[in-house]
């Protein structure tokens, strides 16, 4: 097992996740890297789409989830604005259409490989993390403010989805790109 803490030992066998563009994912990582480094240091920018998973994917498991993500079609995100959950130390862009992504979310969760019972399953928003607040600068309304007046908003195309594993120093890396169906 690795010697990992007892908060991360969940996500030990990753999750799915949208990965970003490479230049749009540069350029939020570096607001995380100036606002919550530790966060940085653990996973690139991305958006959220499932539960951690209960296990390792078995074969035919991958071909369960492959023909769940493979039913949906490329969209459209539009990300941006930040928004917040203060006074929870959080600041995030929202990503719309917020309906598509729960519908994979769904969709995913329904095969059962995926962890349901951990906290902030139920009611999640589609989002894009800048600060959690773990570490780096205080997170307040007036950071909130700067990062709105300094933050862009923009779109990107999603043709896929990212399955993502921590290595031993639990650092997220993407071990398998899911492609969306071509419409």
């Amino acid at each position: 097992m690795k010697s990992w803490q007892d908060w991360q030992k969940p996500s030990q066998f990753g999750t799915i996740v949208i990965w970003p563009p490479d230049e749009i994912r540069c350029v939020v990582n570096k607001q995380r890297e100036q606002y919550d480094p530790l966060s940085q240091s653990y996973c690139e920018a991305h958006i959220s789409v499932t539960q951690p998973l209960r296990k390792e994917f078995s074969g035919n498991e991958w071909d369960q989830v492959l023909s769940v993500v493979e039913s949906f079609g490329s969209f459209l995100i539009d990300f941006g604005p930040l928004n917040s959950f203060l006074p929870y130390p959080c600041i995030w862009y929202e990503i719309q259409p917020q309906k598509r992504v729960l519908e994979l979310r769904h969709a995913l969760h329904q095969t059962g490989f995926f962890n349901l019972d951990l906290p902030h399953t139920g009611g999640f928003i589609p989002h894009m993390t800048i600060t959690e607040g773990i570490s780096g600068p205080t997170v307040n309304e007036k950071m909130l403010n700067k990062l709105q007046g300094e933050s862009s908003q923009g779109s990107f195309l999603c043709k896929e989805l990212a399955y993502i594993v921590p290595t031993q120093r639990f650092c997220f890396k993407v071990k398998k790109t899911l492609p969306l169906a071509v419409d």
